[in-house]
């Protein structure tokens, strides 16, 4: 009796970890060569840095995840920042909020609106669900850990490997490298030719992106995707905080670590249909660097872009969000993008991770 988990992101390692703790058998399966999926970090020659792909704050209620990293032993922790969010508009003037204070950022709601809107929603603010996006957003301002926390020296560090080790100490067997090719009948059949047939009381959890989810289930949506772009400056230069949120500008966010500074855009499909990376990088840094009083000059950077980052959350996308159960037999699917309830962010992977184990868990077979 074993559960096969296809795909090594937060979603497959949430799921993975809450079975094993079950005393279920897991293995998990990626076509990568390591886990992390979206939150991979990489060691740059350019830069002579390690970056994260995708740069991400984690905040007091993404519960799920840190509940999960607080149980993995062998871990770096991620950085407690305080609950103090730093803000700086174009003309370069700032204000800051409390987080754990509501009430702090009312009157800065009108700005505030598209830049929190289209981070945490990866879509134009005028077309996302802005009904999810608000009950997102009370949440994490209404929560009782009002904290910032910011993964160092990476997101792999301080997310992926702590589960990863955890898993593997328990037995869990991991096995890189391995693309799933279709599901056919209860069977996994992989690009290596390799066929696991799902036995009487087996399991299988897709914990794929949907693209690929599409082409192995039938009748699995395809939904708009979003890009993200990341780009990462080589420079020592200081912020004022070691994250500033961008108001009225073409960034987002912007990231201090590991003498990098990388600048964050969420909804960025437009922009990268129109602008070269270098172009953009251009824009963004001269920005960034004006609004905060940075030397002028472009820094060596890299850019990248995340082209199906996560799928264009507007109402109508979310109505199409899959279950856990997809009624195929002993397979089930997990990812950011299914109904978990919450954004396509790491904590909503978490959370579809959890369901679709628990799920498994339900069908009394084991």
């Amino acid at each position: 009796m074993t559960v096969h988990v296809v795909g090594a992101g937060m979603a497959g390692l949430s799921a993975a970890f809450t079975l094993t703790k079950a005393g279920v058998p897991v293995v998990v399966s990626d076509a990568a060569a390591r886990a992390g999926g979206r939150c991979r970090s990489f060691f740059d020659k350019r830069l002579d840095a390690p970056v994260d792909a995708g740069t991400h704050l984690m905040l007091g209620a993404n519960t799920a995840l840190l509940a999960m990293l607080d149980e993995c032993p062998t871990r770096t922790p991620l950085k407690n920042a305080g609950t103090k969010m730093t803000f700086f508009r174009k003309d370069g003037s700032r204000f800051d909020i409390d987080a754990a204070r509501p009430l702090s950022a009312v009157s800065h709601l009108p700005e505030l609106y598209s830049l929190l809107c289209e981070s945490v929603m990866n879509t134009p603010a005028h077309q996302a669900d802005a009904m999810l996006f608000l009950k997102t957003a009370a949440k994490c301002f209404g929560a009782k850990n009002g904290a910032v926390y910011l993964a160092f020296p990476t997101l792999y560090d301080s997310v992926v490997a702590p589960v990863e080790q955890y898993l593997k100490q328990r037995g869990a067997v991991f096995r890189f490298g391995r693309r799933l090719r279709r599901v056919e009948n209860d069977r996994l059949i992989f690009f290596d030719g390799e066929e696991i047939a799902l036995n009487s009381g087996d399991k299988a959890i897709l914990a794929v992106d949907p693209e690929n989810l599409s082409r192995l289930v039938a009748g699995a949506p395809e939904p708009p995707f979003q890009t993200i772009a990341n780009i990462h400056y080589k420079t020592n230069v200081p912020l004022p905080a070691p994250f500033v949120g961008l108001i009225g500008m073409t960034g987002h966010w912007a990231f201090a670590k590991n003498g990098v500074v990388s600048v964050t855009i969420s909804a960025a499909n437009d922009l990268c249909a129109r602008l070269s990376p270098d172009a953009l990088a251009g824009i963004v840094w001269l920005e960034t660097a004006n609004a905060l009083s940075l030397p002028a000059r472009t820094p060596p950077f890299r850019t990248v872009m995340e082209k199906r980052a996560t799928v264009l959350q507007t109402r109508t996308v979310n109505k199409t969000r899959l279950r856990a159960d997809i009624g195929a037999g002993n397979v089930f699917v997990a990812g950011d993008f299914t109904a978990t309830a919450l954004p396509c962010t790491i904590e909503g992977a978490v959370r579809s991770g959890i369901k679709a184990a628990r799920t498994v868990l339900n069908q009394k077979r084991f």
